[in-house]
Parts: C-alpha cells; sequence; structure tokens
C-alpha cells in the first residue's frame, strides 16, 4: 500500500512518518503526483520522486530468481561498508555520492537496501514478469511547475504493468473506470509534535517530530475534477 493511502485509510507506520522528516509547518503544493494511463493491454504509472522506494520495494517482491537492475543510489556518505550491492562505481557530484548500481541482484538484496536505507534515493530501474520500473538517474528536486494552464512534468518513475489491481493502490478513491487520471497532493501542516528528549537535539528533532495537518488530493479524472481531504497526524 503506498503512503498516500495509508494516510487516507488511517494506517500511518515509519515509512508514511519518513516521507514527512524534510517538511516545517507550511502548505506544499504539487507533492506525490500521479499521472496515470489505463490503456488496452497495460497500466503506466507516472510519478514524481516521492514515490521512489516504495515503488522499488514493490516490484522487488515480485523478483522470482535474479534480475538485471541499472541505476543510482544517491547518498551523503559513501555506503560501501554498509550495503549488500557492490556498486560499480562511485561518484562525487554536489556533494552527493552516487553508487552506480549495474548488476545481478535478488529480491533479498533490494529489499536490505530499501530497509537500510530508507532516507537514501534508491533510484533502481528493473523488470520482472509483473511489470517494469524505470526511474531517473538524477537527484530527487521539486517537480517543475507547468507554464500557463500546462500541468506539471511528472515522469521521474514510470511504472508498467498489466495487473488491473494496482489502480485499487494508487486510484484507490476513484470508483468509475477510466483512461486517463492526473493526481496532485498539497500538505498542510500546522503543527509539529516533538517528543521531550528531543527537544536540545535539532538534528534527531526533525526526524523524530510528528508532523500534525491535513492532506488535500485534487484529481482529474478523464474530464471531471473532485478533491478529497484527510487529517493526518505522522
Amino acid at each position: 500500500m503506498n503512503f498516500i493511502k495509508k494516510i487516507f485509510e488511517d494506517k500511518v507506520d515509519e515509512k508514511v512518518h519518513n516521507q514527512f522528516t524534510k517538511f516545517g509547518p507550511g502548505t506544499f503544493n504539487n507533492k506525490a503526483m500521479l499521472d496515470i494511463r489505463v490503456m488496452a493491454k497495460a497500466i503506466k504509472i507516472k510519478t514524481t520522486p516521492e514515490f521512489t522506494n516504495e515503488l522499488v520495494e514493490f516490484l522487488a517482491n515480485t523478483i522470482k530468481d535474479k534480475v538485471h537492475v541499472k541505476g543510482i543510489i544517491f547518498g551523503t556518505k559513501n555506503l560501501t561498508d554498509e550495503c549488500p550491492i557492490v556498486f560499480e562505481e562511485i561518484k562525487n557530484a554536489m556533494g552527493t555520492k552516487k553508487h552506480i548500481v549495474n548488476t545481478e541482484l535478488s529480491k533479498e538484496q533490494i529489499l536490505e537496501v530499501c530497509e537500510n536505507f530508507p532516507f537514501n534515493s534508491i533510484n533502481l530501474s528493473f523488470e520482472t514478469e509483473y511489470g517494469k520500473l524505470k526511474i531517473k538517474e538524477k537527484a530527487p528536486k521539486a517537480g517543475k511547475a507547468g507554464k500557463g494552464d500546462k500541468k506539471p512534468v511528472v515522469n521521474y518513475c514510470v511504472f508498467t504493468t498489466k495487473d488491473q489491481s494496482i489502480l485499487e493502490n494508487y486510484a484507490f478513491d476513484i470508483k468509475e473506470p477510466f483512461k486517463k487520471a492526473f493526481i496532485t497532493h498539497t500538505l498542510v501542516i500546522d503543527e509539529l509534535i516533538v517528543p521531550e528528549e528531543y527537544n536540545d537535539d535539532f538534528s534527531k528533532a526533525r526526524i523524530m517530530a510528528k508532523r500534525k495537518g491535513k492532506i488535500i488530493r485534487n484529481l482529474e479524472v478523464d474530464e471531471e475534477e473532485f478533491q478529497n481531504e484527510h487529517d493526518f497526524e505522522v
């Protein structure tokens, strides 16, 4: 289940919390965007960077043996000694370390990376019998705003599958069959609730604090637009 659906179903967990650690109080528009196309033989879901790690984890769970994986794990430090993957190369770029991956990996290896490095962007592209995931090999940035009446650009992650049930996860509040859906989220964070033991430790307070507010989900489905919202404490 993706982190947006978890919020709307009041099933907040650590992975949902991790999505919010970079936010302070305020209103944040055009977050966790989705561009969904339902075609005759496949479903294509394009997303912004927020869904990167969970898509990698989701598809990794469908690996039966090993698959060829290509991509980059972004980090602020060298992960060689902590990671189960042998990197092809490590490059430095603007204070970021790019751990280059180009090898055969098992389900267990990828899942271990996702588990051990929840705050790193794990940009791994690969394909299984279930579907195909392509993620840009660029460090995540805020999505580009559309010009004029154009929609923002949403193509950081591209996930393709024939499994119609994927719509229950990413288009959970669309009840009728559709061909196109464009979904954006606005995060309204009213309050940070910091555990007392972290009051004097800013870095830990930022990670451990709960964010309280609401999420506004804006949907454009074929020719119709509607909105849902839900309060949260994550």
